[in-house]
């Protein structure tokens, strides 16, 4: 499966006006046509962000003659106002980084009311670091007793970041770690627990006891 972008720079018209201020030296009108443009860079034809100076182009209606006036063109080029969906992109760019940033403070503060009370059948992902590599694995309460809180260790050792379970992982239900309340807190404010699932479904894999 081949996947492409098309992206580059595109022109489009933002103005368009009549000025009678200025006389045409070629058939002595004051009629002028004046249009303004401006590029702006797309991606999937979705314009992402303005780029480059206006252009301004102004034509004379009675003779149709181009003309160049300099200081009509700063004029237009200064009034004209770039329209925002030119900015399209940039702002839905905008929008994805915040709604990533509230979604990994809630996602905190979810993880933090999870740890602090904790429930059979929640699933922790731990991470592992060591100089050169990270490793992740991953912990299902199995038991609670009072301040005791026993899990189960998955099969496999993850070295990159995932959600769910190979097809091939599973928990083992004969082998259990011991923790406290208090070890797991200190785990989660040290960084090693990165995640913690609740209510999760059947295509996660975290259901696999064996």
């Amino acid at each position: 499966m081949y996947f492409f972008f098309i992206y580059g720079k595109k022109k489009t018209h933002i103005k368009s006006d009549t000025n009678h201020e200025y006389v045409c030296q070629n058939c002595n009108h004051s009629d002028l046509d004046v249009h303004v443009y401006r590029e702006y860079f797309h991606l999937l034809f979705l314009p992402i962000i303005p780029v480059g100076a206006k252009e301004v182009k102004i034509r004379c209606n009675n003779c149709e003659q181009l003309k160049w006036i300099a200081s009509l063109e700063k004029h237009y080029e200064k009034t004209s106002r770039t329209p925002f969906y030119l900015y399209t992109g940039l702002g839905i760019l905008i929008g994805l980084i915040l709604f990533a940033f509230i979604a990994g403070l809630q996602g905190k503060k979810e993880n933090i009311l999870f740890v602090e009370n904790p429930h059979v059948g929640d699933v922790y992902t731990i991470k592992h670091e060591k100089k050169d590599s990270t490793s992740y694995y991953f912990f299902r309460i199995a038991q609670i007793e009072g301040d005791s809180v026993s899990v189960y260790h998955n099969n496999l050792i993850y070295y990159g970041y995932v959600s769910k379970f190979n097809e091939q992982d599973f928990f083992m239900k004969d082998e259990k770690f011991l923790f406290t309340k208090k070890m797991l807190k200190e785990m989660l404010e040290k960084g090693e627990i990165d995640n913690v699932d609740r209510d999760y479904g059947v295509y996660e894999g975290f259901n696999r006891i064996q």
